[in-house]
């Protein structure tokens, strides 16, 4: 049983290629690359500010990091449905759950790739002591619960069978969610407001410290990186009851 939910290094390998495929979006992704490259290295100005330190970081991995796995995972496991190929891969002594599983580990490996190398490039241009370790360390651990989440949600994303593929659906979601954020502003429920921030933490998994967080001020981070260690597992354990669940057709080959 334990050999059956196991990573399968063909699929893991062969997403990985997957992700390189596309011209466009090796540009896009290159673009997005370079960008987090100048975020990080002091060659960015936010109003007039240049970012630098800790926020640098923060920023990076809220916005160009989760749009560049974004790009990289869309068509993780949809296309091979749409394609037909998954009734070929199927048919290999794999199980389903090893399936979702190597995908979502191929992504997630090209997100924690990409956040080394902004840590480097960090650590390149700042001169790091005792006190300011630490902190890099934790925001370095939660931001990597943060891209296995991400990738968690693009995974059961591409899972679900509806046309409207992985960035469809995340449209979708959000524009209900912003659908009762707006409704709230008039009937002000509290308890709808809190489950309305906390979707919105859950569709969109990003880190969050406190102005106090360099002198310690650590919990904020600490909840971010519990919640989105349990989007990651709830993601891919819902994506493989999703796989199990289907039954996939020729009739679905080019849909």
């Amino acid at each position: 049983m334990v050999g059956r939910v196991m990573l399968n290094s063909a699929i893991y390998l062969n997403t990985l290629r997957s992700h390189v495929d596309t011209p466009v979006r090796l540009v896009i992704a290159g673009f997005l690359l370079l960008l987090l490259y100048l975020l990080v290295s002091g060659g960015v100005s936010v109003n007039a500010t240049t970012m630098s330190g800790i926020g640098s970081l923060v920023m990076g991995g809220n916005s160009l990091l989760s749009m560049l796995v974004w790009l990289l995972g869309l068509g993780l496991i949809s296309r091979d449905i749409a394609s037909g190929s998954i009734q070929l891969v199927l048919l290999r002594p794999l199980s389903r759950a090893s399936y979702v599983l190597s995908k979502w580990a191929a992504l997630t490996s090209v997100g924690l790739i990409v956040l080394v190398m902004m840590y480097g490039t960090y650590l390149a241009r700042h001169t790091m002591t005792i006190d300011s370790t630490v902190p890099v360390i934790l925001l370095f651990a939660a931001q990597c619960a943060q891209v296995a989440a991400i990738a968690a949600v693009i995974t059961l994303f591409s899972t679900v069978p509806m046309k409207f593929g992985e960035f469809g659906l995340l449209i979708l979601s959000a524009l209900l969610l912003l659908t009762l954020q707006l409704l709230n502003l008039r009937y002000g429920v509290a308890i709808l407001d809190a489950a309305v921030t906390l979707a919105w933490r859950i569709l969109l998994p990003n880190v969050t410290i406190t102005p106090a967080f360099a002198n310690g001020a650590y919990q904020e981070l600490i909840v971010g990186m519990a919640l989105n260690s349990g989007v990651a597992v709830v993601g891919v354990a819902g994506a493989v009851g999703l796989m199990r669940w289907r039954e996939f057709t020729y009739a679905e080959q080019g849909g």
